[in-house]
């Protein structure tokens, strides 16, 4: 009989242990979501776009770790901020390190994405730099992209709060029971 219970037990350490983990760091993301790296060490980003596959795949999740710049090497996937758009806003992306230059003392970086043998458009130094890539993980990213999409697009988000709310009304009116009627006539 005690064995269940030491294992319900752990099974309820555990699972206390890495739901208090995980709310940490999602609190630390609404926070301070730019100094999460330097505070734990990495950060997940969701892959996006399918300029990285088939390696890294649309809603999978990279996780960059802390990068000792003097250490990075043509090849390394790297996770680093750019202004893709020329709007003054910098943007997340993964590629690969295509090349590094250092000129008087300023160290830039080229990048290109996966199968690609050419560099992209823009430079980096070594600030635009968040982490180096050191895992993934496939298709959770999905999770994260639907709710981007969600707070981008109130007006769908609204909506499926109200499917939810139909389904519910219409699952309790399906439950309600009907009453006994006693005073029927037979």
């Amino acid at each position: 009989m005690k064995n269940p219970s030491i294992k319900k037990k752990i099974l309820n350490i555990i699972f206390y242990t890495i739901s208090s983990i995980l709310f940490i760091f999602i609190a630390l993301e609404v926070i301070a979501p730019t100094k999460t790296m330097d505070i734990i060490g990495f950060k997940g980003f969701a892959v996006l776009t399918p300029s990285m596959e088939p390696v890294y795949n649309v809603g999978d999740i990279v996780i960059s770790t802390k990068a000792d710049l003097d250490e990075l090497k043509v090849g390394d996937p790297i996770t680093f901020r750019v202004d893709l758009n020329g709007d003054g806003k910098k943007e997340v992306v993964t590629h690969y390190i295509f090349s590094i230059e250092t000129i008087e003392g300023v160290r830039t970086y080229e990048t290109n994405p996966y199968g690609r043998d050419y560099a992209d458009p823009w430079e980096i130094v070594d600030e635009d730099i968040i982490g180096i890539v050191s895992f993934k993980i496939p298709f959770v990213g999905y999770v994260i992209i639907f709710a981007l999409i969600l707070i981008e697009n109130p007006i769908f988000l609204g909506l499926i709060i109200l499917n939810v709310i139909i389904i519910v009304v219409i699952i309790k009116l399906i439950k309600k029971k009907p009453k006994d009627d006693h005073h029927a006539v037979e």
